[in-house]
């Protein structure tokens, strides 16, 4: 066990101290905001874990097995704390054992007698001439100052090219392609924006990377259907930690009804087509920042 595991389970332990969430276990006590830094966290506690060993093991499936351990409650931030505790002291004592013994110090070395040399004779110098007078010269005058510039006009600074960028796209979340996906991504075409589409397949988690490659792109649409019933508050309270409350709309069927219950998302049903919402979106696009030609 080599002290570089030992040190980073400190790290993560002091970490795990600072995330506190808002609320409690109830989904309106749900902490969306931290929610894609206590995932993190949690991931480098797993692997850290892994490192100790087999001794480990229990403290690591502790973690693992906890039903709600993907969303920011305060019960799991705390099993996962209690657990890299308990591992610390693990860690601790397989650093110990690994550290081979200290040698046995080196002998003083004696030290050696310098022979002592008499003084030298100090020797008078030679009296030197003295110095023939230096003649002084006038004093130059002082150069002129520089004429004063005038200051140059303040320009306004360029808008970077990310932001032009983040105003121009949405993320489209879907777990397969559909007709409801292809009336979005017309919509959002006829209005000037570029629907940035996600199919998630049978990765959940493959948001995580996804969402990575956009960091500035501010508002998501959320396409749920049946299927996306195990996967759908994590993906929903993700999204909400990374383009901010009240930039996230689920779109659903009347008979087909997500689960609720995260503050900050827009839920819009439709019987049949898009069409029943369309002006509805487009005003929610415009409260959010986004120039819509239509």
């Amino acid at each position: 066990m080599d002290q570089q595991t030992v040190t980073k389970l400190h790290e993560l332990i002091q970490q795990g101290e600072k995330l506190t969430p808002e609320g409690g276990h109830e989904f309106s006590g749900y902490n969306a905001k931290m929610q894609s830094q206590y995932l993190m966290w949690r991931k480098s506690c797993l692997d850290t874990i892994a490192k100790i060993g087999e001794k480990a093991n229990p403290h690591r499936e502790k973690i693992t097995k906890d039903e709600n351990g993907a969303y920011f409650y305060q019960s799991s931030a705390q099993l996962i704390l209690e657990m890299m505790k308990q591992s610390l002291v693990l860690a601790e004592i397989e650093a110990k054992k690994s550290v081979p013994p200290k040698a046995a110090p080196a002998p003083a070395p004696v030290p050696k007698v310098e022979p002592v040399v008499p003084p030298e004779v100090p020797v008078k110098p030679a009296p030197q001439p003295a110095p023939a007078p230096v003649k002084q010269e006038a004093p130059k005058a002082a150069p002129a100052p520089p004429p004063v510039q005038a200051a140059a006009p303040t320009v306004a600074p360029p808008v970077s090219k990310e932001d032009s960028i983040s105003k121009k796209q949405v993320l489209v979340l879907s777990s397969s392609e559909s007709a409801l996906q292809n009336q979005l991504s017309n919509l959002l075409k006829e209005m000037g924006i570029d629907g940035v589409t996600f199919q998630r397949g049978s990765s959940p988690d493959a948001i995580v990377g996804f969402l990575e490659k956009y960091p500035t792109v501010k508002y998501a649409y959320y396409l749920y259907n049946p299927d996306d019933i195990n996967s759908a508050m994590f993906e929903l309270g993700y999204l909400i930690g990374k383009v901010g409350s009240n930039r996230v709309c689920c779109i659903h069927k009347k008979d087909d009804a997500p689960p609720k219950g995260i503050p900050g998302i827009a839920y819009k049903e439709i019987v049949v087509k898009l069409e029943e919402i369309s002006f509805s979106l487009i005003k929610d696009l415009k409260a959010a920042g986004y120039t819509v030609t239509f």
